[in-house]
């Protein structure tokens, strides 16, 4: 096993199992809304603290970024860990079980290790570039769809409405019709690792900052997913461009139902 892989499994374990003893510990149903907020922060602060020390011990020189923060650059000779303490913290908040801790590894610019914990179920996703994505050390691949009938697709829906509001409306009428089921579960990350699996065909990224799921898309890759913007092209590491996650025949037969709505 990659030395820093291993780091990283030692990492979002530990940090998982800090949040599920607080999330087994905590009821909110009574608190008000910024008690929530600030116990929520308090856990995040305290995971990310655990998961950190974890990695300095061992790479004391590596640069440790949270989620928010890390921005792709050119010519970046620099290592980072990414770590994402709790993505899906509303999940958590509504003791909805749906959340998890990832932890991604850039080396000059490129994803090399990515490692998706679920706390709740106890669901160990791993990748290394050019060797695969395994669930719990068994190898995983996305789904190979013949016809968009009976899909499932997950989305992260946008927060504020916009001059492109209406295009996304179509685009989700048109394949909703065309019989696919949109899931919007509060975990992009997660969400993720479950279309590396098979377990989701595809996910819709619309403008998310583009460290907000790194290590799902290391993951989704090594399964043979594509990722492509809205118009058929390659995404974007500058921009907060919208995407499609997917295995290359359904981004596709998806492509032929959505084009007129994305075009330049």
């Amino acid at each position: 096993m990659h030395p820093m892989l291993n780091i990283a499994i030692r990492a979002v374990r530990k940090g998982g199992n800090f949040v599920i003893q607080n999330y087994d510990t905590y009821n909110f149903f009574q608190d008000s809304i910024e008690k929530k907020q600030n116990i929520v922060q308090d856990i995040m602060y305290k995971t990310n603290k655990i998961i950190s020390d974890i990695i300095s011990k061992s790479y004391p020189h590596h640069v440790i970024l949270n989620k928010n923060i890390y921005t792709p650059m050119k010519k970046n000779e620099n290592i980072y860990w990414i770590v994402n303490e709790l993505d899906g913290q509303y999940n958590f908040l509504k003791n909805f079980p749906h959340f998890c801790v990832s932890i991604a590894i850039v080396i000059k610019n490129i994803t090399e290790i990515s490692v998706i914990y679920d706390p709740i179920r106890n669901d160990l996703f791993t990748s290394v570039k050019g060797q695969g994505t395994q669930l719990n050390g068994r190898r995983i691949r996305c789904t190979n769809i013949n016809g968009l009938e009976s899909t499932t697709a997950a989305v992260n829906l946008p927060h504020y409405l916009k001059h492109s509001s209406f295009a996304y409306f179509e685009i989700y009428k048109i394949l909703i019709l065309s019989g696919i089921s949109f899931l919007c579960t509060g975990s992009t990350v997660l969400d993720l690792a479950y279309v590396a699996a098979g377990r989701i065909d595809c996910l819709f990224d619309f403008n998310l900052h583009s460290g907000s799921f790194v290590a799902g898309k290391l993951q989704a890759r090594e399964a043979g997913c594509l990722i492509s913007n809205l118009k058929g092209g390659h995404e974007s590491i500058t921009d907060h461009s919208s995407n499609i996650i997917s295995s290359p025949k359904c981004i596709r037969l998806v492509m032929e139902k959505i084009r007129e709505y994305c075009r330049a």
